[in-house]
């Protein structure tokens, strides 16, 4: 307030008189020459770094806790100005119920998170606070723990995609997402443009504008400057939230939800819907030119019909030959109609060779029969063809960050929804082996193991594939 005292660069002084009560008098002045204090804010946070201590073995029990917050600026600050923390009374016995107060709250939000296991009789080779496998999926991916619990408690084995869109946009992890004035009418007009809309009494909810901004996203819809700002700080947090609730879906075994989350994973790379015309995913096409191309065209079925195969992907040549066949069934430009083109010959293009299963005996023909629990391995060689290699970046005109592109392989028996196992498969060029050790579900009979191969950000070119077995 007293530097807007004076007009800058020009007065030499100025008066700044500041009317308060007769108690803060002296308090406030004071500060006309101090600083204010600065106060510690770990108190709301302290659990999340508990948790994260827990799971690198730093704490094991609630006396290093307190040992661990002896060491903190809050704790200086506690003695300094307690009041400010809720400590009224200084004593030494004031003062321990109320770090044992705040101790036990922070042990028991993480126990209610799921996030850790609290052991009341250790033995001398056990800890009394360790970390679950929820909680070190909340340290890995740098969230809450309230986030972990609001996912274990979200997450169904059969959630649709646009139920997972809405347990994504309602995580506490976006419970910051700015809601400027008047920007609940912006977001009432925005979704009138969208196909999920929301009661008008929710639109000055962070959550409910993380929800449109996404659907704005996906549907590529102009936005303001602020709320291009805005969308650019809720993509960069989604992807490590769509990894943990992946991660959950392995550990509960659910297939369905795992491969909706990867679904959903993709439209936030491609800014798509998953239900879109297929080629709207290239770059300048307009819904009626991709209808035009064909109504159920996909990119893998037009790189067939342009003569675009692993063995000859010359850019320039396909360039040349299908030009004229884009310009005339479109309204692109020349220099468009290319990058269209070129963007076809880069989508990548993987081929699945050799998959089967290897037991104990070497590789089974399909009268062998499998051992329900046993574990078996999972082979395949995948070949790249084209530019896609480590360092290409993929073909995603909407994403904020350069990016390579890399693979997904979930296993599991599609019928019963469960799922066997998943690994991920980094950039690569020319061939990979890949090796999956899978444990077979315990029933009996004829059943089929499934194969799925998902890109991490493509839509459209994920491949099924389907291994029969019997199982006794």
């Amino acid at each position: 307030m007293m530097g807007r005292a004076g007009r800058p660069q020009f007065d030499t002084s100025a008066v700044a008189i500041i009317y308060v009560q007769d108690a803060k008098k002296v308090f406030y002045k004071q500060f006309l020459y101090e600083p204010f204090p600065v106060e510690s804010s770990l108190q709301p946070a302290l659990a999340n770094h508990v948790n994260a201590e827990i799971c690198s073995g730093m704490i094991r029990s609630r006396q290093q806790v307190i040992e661990y917050i002896s060491g903190t600026y809050f704790y200086r600050r506690l003695f300094a100005n307690p009041c400010y923390y809720g400590l009224y009374d200084t004593s030494d016995e004031s003062m321990l119920c109320f770090l044992s107060g705040i101790i036990d709250s922070v042990v028991q939000e993480l126990v209610t998170s799921d996030c850790i296991v609290v052991n009341d009789e250790p033995s001398d080779d056990e800890n009394e606070l360790s970390c679950s496998v929820f909680g070190k999926l909340a340290c890995v991916y740098y969230l809450q723990h309230q986030t972990i619990r609001f996912l274990l408690s979200e997450l169904k084995d059969n959630s649709n995609i646009e139920e997972l869109l809405r347990i994504l946009t309602h995580v506490p992890e976006y419970s910051e997402i700015p809601v400027r004035h008047n920007e609940d009418l912006v977001n009432t007009d925005l979704q009138k443009l969208l196909r999920i809309r929301f009661s008008t009494s929710v639109m000055d909810s962070s959550h409910v504008k993380a929800h449109l901004l996404f659907q704005a996203h996906f549907t590529r819809l102009p936005l303001q400057t602020d709320y291009r700002t805005d969308l650019k700080s809720v993509l960069d947090q989604c992807m490590r939230i769509l990894q943990a609730m992946r991660d959950i879906c392995m550990i509960k075994k659910w297939f369905a939800t795992a491969v909706n989350i990867t679904v959903l994973q993709q439209m936030c790379y491609s800014a798509r819907w998953y239900d879109d015309h297929p080629l709207l995913c290239l770059p300048h096409l307009s819904e009626d030119e991709a209808y035009k191309l064909g109504a159920n065209m996909t990119v893998p079925e037009l790189q067939d019909r342009w003569g675009v195969s692993p063995e000859n992907i010359d850019r320039e040549m396909v360039v040349r030959k299908n030009l004229k066949y884009l310009i005339d069934r479109s309204t692109l430009e020349e220099t468009a109609a290319k990058e269209v083109i070129q963007a076809v010959c880069d989508w990548p293009i993987v081929s699945v060779n050799g998959l089967k299963l290897l037991s104990s005996g070497g590789y089974p023909d399909s009268s062998s029969k499998f051992q329900s629990g046993k574990t078996y391995r999972l082979v395949m060689t995948l070949r790249m063809a084209g530019r896609r290699g480590k360092n290409v970046p993929a073909v995603l005109p909407k994403w904020t960050k350069e990016k390579q592109a890399s693979w997904l392989v979930l296993v599991g028996v599609k019928d019963r929804n469960h799922l066997l196992t998943m690994t991920q498969i980094s950039p690569f060029a020319g061939e990979r082996r890949i090796r999956v050790d899978v444990t077979m579900p315990n029933v009996k009979g004829r059943t089929h193991v499934n194969v799925f191969l998902m890109s991490d950000c493509y839509l459209g070119i994920d491949q099924e594939y389907a291994i029969p077995i019997d199982l006794e």
